[in-house]
């Protein structure tokens, strides 16, 4: 069987440049640590968790951890059938009966929805922590999550990140996401269509198809696994959603965003906002679904996002101290070849006013090492944000699909050369493949680097492509 480590030339992915060279290793002096007890007081306590009986019928779906801050993580669950749960979080510390206990707390059960979301504060950062929901007599319990907290403000650490993105209902079980969770990831980011939720009308219609979509063995293998930041897309509402015309009151708009933000571990008020790593990274996620204005697309005051949002996210990228700028865009931001590329109206690319505010802004503050991550288009792709030019030194990663296809991935198959670069040009493609594919992402700020691996899980998790990529190389 091939192995992760084996580096994939060609049959399931396609290099569209010259090389996709594996990383040469350097010297590993070990992760930097610090003593989390000065920041979270923990109790050393006589517990096993994993010896508490699971329950499924009480606690049905996984866990999940996100909105990860320096101090602080948001901790969710589904329960059924009770009243209260008990949330433990604890550190590990070697003993199988033995746990250092950080927070206990008993949680009502919202009696219409059953899903459980609370903010756990006073964290040491740059932890692991553990954690479960329980019954009240600590007799049954959730899944064990991990969640690891963010790092210190002046920390300049490498940090790895998993991603995935576009999970259709139709290609269960999500092979890519087990894989994604047997990585060993510091978190993990989601960049859209968490759920294919099409055809449901109303609220209670949308908690079903979460609950559905969180039943899958990927989603349980990967939210335990680490914590995340997530976006939506336009699945989690209902494809190509017109969110303007429809209504942000609309009982379909306004149901796919209560159940979203019920389900999954994000914050209950606006989508956008950011997250900082250190000095190392800065994640910056957006939202491009509910704010757009399709009436407005072309003109001087075109909406792709609201005034407020694109000031935001100017005002943060040149404020971040953090070497990398990692934004989280549901689709790309990249101008793809005219003639062939469909769908450019779904795109920034059919934006280009708000789209040129954004990007210009960006050359006219000289602000460095901004990195697009999106998903969407339902392929794995390293490529340049503009094919010509002095943008060419921005670079977009287009997460591998956890299950859905894209049909120009034909071109990509052996014997499609000669129609290949029609569609994705070796000058701004580096890399493109149409397989389900797990990601990781390295960034390194003492290489300068981040380091992109795609994984085939269904070629023995063979590794089809791990490239060390650079701001502005080859511009």
């Amino acid at each position: 069987m091939s192995t992760r480590r084996e580096v994939l030339v060609a049959g399931a992915a396609v290099v569209v440049s010259s090389a996709c060279p594996p990383v040469t290793s350097t010297p590993d002096a070990g992760p930097r640590t610090l003593d989390p007890q000065p920041y979270d007081q923990a109790t050393p306590i006589t517990f096993a968790p994993s010896a508490v009986q699971p329950s499924e019928a009480r606690f049905p779906q996984t866990v999940g951890a996100g909105a990860m801050a320096k101090d602080s993580v948001l901790l969710w669950t589904r329960a059924e059938g009770l009243s209260q749960v008990k949330l433990r979080v604890w550190r590990d510390v070697g003993s199988a009966t033995e746990v250092a206990l950080v927070h206990e707390r008993l949680v009502e059960v919202p009696v219409d929805h059953g899903n459980v979301k609370l903010r756990v504060t006073g964290l040491a950062p740059a932890t692991w922590y553990s954690y479960a929901f329980f019954s009240t007599d600590l007799s049954l319990r959730s899944a064990i999550g991990r969640v690891r907290t963010a790092f210190p403000d002046d920390w300049r650490e490498p940090l790895v990140v998993g991603a995935t993105s576009c999970a259709s209902y139709r290609y269960r079980p999500f092979r890519p996401l087990e894989t994604l969770g047997r990585q060993p990831v510091d978190l993990w980011l989601h960049l859209g269509d968490v759920s294919y939720n099409d055809g449901a009308p109303d609220l209670p219609a949308f908690r079903l198809k979460w609950r559905e979509q969180l039943q899958d063995p990927g989603y349980r293998a990967l939210m335990p696994a680490a914590g995340a930041y997530l976006t939506w897309d336009d699945h989690e509402f209902t494809n190509n959603i017109d969110v303007e015309r429809e209504g942000l009151d609309s009982a379909l708009v306004s149901g796919a965003i209560t159940s979203f933000k019920e389900t999954l571990p994000v914050e209950q008020d606006r989508l956008w906002r950011s997250y900082r790593w250190g000095l190392t990274a800065e994640f910056f996620v957006l939202d491009l679904r509910t704010e757009r204005k399709p009436t407005t697309r072309g003109t001087p005051n075109e909406e792709f996002v609201s005034p407020a949002q694109l000031e935001w996210l100017k005002a943060g990228l040149e404020a971040s101290p953090c070497h990398f700028k990692v934004v989280l865009t549901s689709v790309p931001i990249a101008n793809f070849p005219e003639a062939s590329w469909p769908g450019r109206a779904d795109r920034w690319q059919g934006w280009q006013g708000q789209r040129e505010q954004l990007l210009s802004f960006i050359d006219a503050r000289g602000i460095e090492n901004v990195w697009y991550l999106s998903g969407d288009i339902h392929l794995g792709t390293i490529h340049r944000v503009e094919n010509v030019g002095a943008r060419r030194r921005f670079f977009e990663i287009c997460v591998g699909p956890a299950g859905n296809v894209n049909p120009l991935s034909v071109v990509l198959e052996p014997g499609n050369e000669a129609n290949r670069g029609d569609f994705f040009p070796p000058s701004q493609f580096l890399y493109a493949a149409g397989a389900f594919q797990a990601t990781t992402l390295t960034f390194d700020p003492q290489a300068n680097a981040v380091r992109v691996v795609f994984i085939d899980p269904k070629q023995g998790e063979l590794v089809t492509c791990d490239q060390r990529v650079t701001f502005g190389q080859g511009a």
